[in-house]
């Protein structure tokens, strides 16, 4: 006989994921129940385990993946904690868990997918008691459903995903990228350009539509897609200029990367009198460059940015940005992940938190 791969008799062996389907409540629920760990409703409790014993599921093949007991800490597992964002948002995690009485463990995976699957095996076999994660992919998200199989709940920060049913917490990118470019537009800018940082294998891709002749964006729904589309429509509705060359995308998440795409917008031969700079990190690479090719801002070109860092609204001029808390997002992230630690049992939700335009003296009439 073969050993323990999971089937019997030629059938797949029952997996926590099938008890919970058959039971009607979510993975993370089952997986209490059947590991005897964390709040479960008595009711709850029984469902479960009246469908595992419908389906024939076996708790000790698997008690080896399962949790015999929580260790009062939770994970935060951020793409780039080099990044002002993530910092932030780690600060409003860690003052959560505090307030919970447990304490968080980092985990930095520098935008690779491979560390952060890595880093989701590790905090599962410190047996930790739900993670928070800011995905590098929406798109792969298996090692993400294995942690919730195991009955650890998962909440995204920053990204959301159709293949996962979980907690995100975010903005909305489309409108507020759309709200920073309708200042610009309102303003008289119809040549404006782009720059913003990318994930390639996940998009973006560039197309024409045959309808209109205009610029349109493929790819998976991410921050930095959806604010390309929030550009794009802004476009279409003021009737402005919609050109590839106004567009620059840069896939390093570092300055200088978004320094020298910044710079050969502004060396086109007619370049834009007005740069929408999708995240904080191309904010800085647009700022750096016109400095050093000594392009006035904001007589010569205006600018707006993403992300209310201190820095701009230190320099001269000042930058109008599109302001979001991270901090907030990071503690709202942290206390839906608590709700489902104390045993919540509901639908995943996309809990979208406002942002706001902060004008400042980086934007002029064209």
């Amino acid at each position: 006989m073969a050993g323990d791969t999971g089937a019997r008799n030629g059938r797949r062996r029952p997996t926590v994921a099938d008890v919970a389907r058959e039971a009607g409540v979510s993975v993370a629920t089952a997986g209490r129940a059947l590991g005897n760990y964390g709040r479960v409703r008595d009711d709850l409790r029984e469902r479960v385990q009246e469908a595992a014993a419908r389906l024939g599921y076996e708790p000790n093949v698997v008690a080896r993946s399962m949790r015999s007991g929580g260790t009062r800490s939770i994970g935060f597992v951020a793409a780039d904690i080099a990044n002002p964002y993530f910092a932030a948002a780690m600060r409003g995690v860690c003052d959560v868990a505090h307030e919970e009485g447990y304490e968080a463990i980092l985990f930095n995976v520098d935008d690779r997918l491979d560390v952060e699957r890595n880093a989701i095996k590790v905090l599962l076999e410190k047996q930790i008691d739900g993670i928070v994660v800011s995905p590098i992919s929406v798109t792969d998200m298996g090692h993400l459903r294995r942690a919730q199989e195991r009955g650890v709940p998962v909440v995204l920060l920053d990204r959301t995903s159709a293949r996962m049913n979980a907690d995100s917490v975010v903005i909305d990118n489309e409108a507020a990228a759309y709200g920073a470019m309708a200042h610009l537009l309102e303003l008289g800018h119809r040549r404006v350009g782009l720059v913003a940082s990318v994930v390639p294998h996940e998009g973006p891709e560039l197309v024409v539509r045959e309808d209109t002749g205009r610029l349109g964006v493929r790819g998976a729904v991410r921050p930095s897609i959806d604010r390309i589309r929030g550009y794009l429509a802004a476009l279409d509705a003021y009737d402005a200029v919609s050109a590839r060359e106004l567009v620059r995308f840069t896939s390093l998440d570092a300055v200088r990367y978004a320094e020298a795409e910044a710079d050969a917008l502004l060396m086109l031969a007619e370049p834009p009198t007005a740069v929408f700079a999708a995240d904080n990190v191309t904010t800085q690479g647009v700022f750096t460059a016109a400095r050093k090719r000594g392009v006035k801002i904001p007589t010569e070109v205006s600018l707006v940015g993403f992300d209310d860092l201190d820095w701009t609204a230190l320099v001269d001029p000042p930058v109008t940005v599109v302001a979001q808390s991270p901090m907030d997002m990071g503690r709202t992230a942290a206390e839906r992940l608590f709700r489902r630690i104390r045993g919540e049992d509901r639908p995943g939700a996309r809990i979208v938190l406002p942002t706001r335009l902060e004008v400042r003296s980086s934007t002029a009439p064209l």
